[in-house]
């Protein structure tokens, strides 16, 4: 009788440990990746002259401010959801050329990357 009592104390220890609520997941560092989702920021416009574009990034030479003497330069991502718009009819990003004044609605991704939502093809700013 005290050998059936044992076992069946010792075979509740052991099935105790196997329990899920017994169970932590180990957890480490996260890094940010590419999908690590929308940053959820506010969009912001950025008005400037095409420099470059490859299959999922456009680099555009910001216009000067006054505040400034500097080039700036800022590279975009860009993807399926993104809108390229030229006189609110939409086209392929293939079809802008090199040197065109661009207006650049964009967002932070969760990398914290810029992130294009819409690229409109634009006059450039009249000189005052």
């Amino acid at each position: 009788m005290r050998i059936v009592v044992v076992s069946i104390a010792l075979l509740a220890l052991l099935l105790s440990a196997q329990l899920p609520a017994q169970y932590y997941p180990r957890r480490g560092p996260v890094a940010a990746t590419a999908t690590a989702g929308p940053y959820n920021g506010p969009a912001v416009t950025f008005h400037g002259t095409l420099k470059a574009l490859t299959k999922k990034e456009l680099i555009v030479d910001l216009d000067k401010s006054e505040s400034t003497d500097d080039q700036q330069s800022l590279t975009f991502r860009f993807s399926k959801k993104t809108k390229f718009l030229e006189k609110d009819k939409s086209i392929k990003p293939a079809d802008l050329a090199v040197g065109a004044h661009v207006t650049i609605d964009a967002t932070r991704d969760g990398d914290l990357k810029l992130s294009a939502l819409n690229v409109l093809v634009a006059p450039p700013p009249s000189a005052k």
